[in-house]
């Protein structure tokens, strides 16, 4: 996994060259680009493979790159996302989400040695963003407030001539496609307690070029396939690190 970074008080440029070489190690001296999905030619060059569950219901066939997707906080979802693509020869990295299971990315079959993770990208979170996308397949940025259009500017001219697909969840204004999703069961639980085989997640879609679509899909078995420890849906607490896939009720 690409070394955590907390950038602190560090000149901008020298968080732009430990990030350079960070994307150079983990794409092997390539430009780290995956492979497209399995999809039609068209679609093939603009949209980033996905997990299958969620590919079925979009357009594209996948996320959009060259633009941002704003996705409400999932975190499972999100693992899957980031394992999917990391799966199949990608680079990925993930901003600013210093509590999500990464543990998880490599119980779902993900590759963490292609994953650059910065806890906390600030004071310098433009920089940070406009300089991965420049380099990887996949950005997830987690943000506490929404971005503003004068942030968010610079950020998409690099991001309109690269390959890279930004998935922000807190909000980015001009989003190209909108995931509204969330856990709402999970299976394999008993009375009191038990151990999680899969997890429903429901949601929507909608943007430019995507008609508005609902979606609920089983994701995945492996117990390890989480996201934070304090995402709770439905009367059940989405489990963590600490416990992967074990889940106790107070009830």
């Amino acid at each position: 996994m690409g070394a955590m970074s907390d950038y602190g008080t560090s000149p901008i440029a020298d968080v732009v060259d430990d990030l350079r070489r960070r994307i150079t190690l983990i794409a092997g001296g390539g430009q780290g680009v995956a492979p497209a999905p399995a999809v039609a030619p068209l679609q093939e060059q603009d949209s980033l493979v996905v997990p299958q569950w969620l590919g079925r219901h979009l357009v594209r066939g996948g996320l959009p790159r060259g633009a941002v997707t704003d996705v409400t906080a999932c975190p499972t979802a999100l693992v899957e996302l980031v394992s999917a693509v990391t799966a199949a020869g990608g680079c990925a990295a993930v901003v600013g989400w210093p509590r999500l299971a990464l543990a998880a990315v490599a119980a779902a079959g993900g590759d963490l040695d292609r994953t650059v993770v910065v806890p906390d990208p600030a004071p310098h979170t433009g920089a940070v963003l406009g300089t991965l996308v420049d380099g990887l397949d996949l950005v997830v940025h987690r943000t506490e407030m929404p971005v503003t259009p004068t942030a968010a500017r610079p950020v998409e001219a690099r991001l309109r001539r690269s390959r890279c697909a930004l998935v922000v969840c807190g909000g980015w204004p001009g989003a190209r496609l909108h995931l509204d999703w969330r856990i709402d069961g999970v299976t394999g639980l008993g009375r009191g307690s038990g151990r999680i085989r899969g997890v429903t997640v429901s949601g929507s879609a909608h943007g430019q070029g995507q008609p508005p679509v609902t979606f609920r899909e089983c994701v995945g078995t492996p117990a390890q396939r989480t996201g934070v420890q304090d995402e709770a849906l439905s009367g059940v607490q989405e489990p963590g690190v600490q416990e992967p896939g074990v889940l106790e009720r107070a009830q």
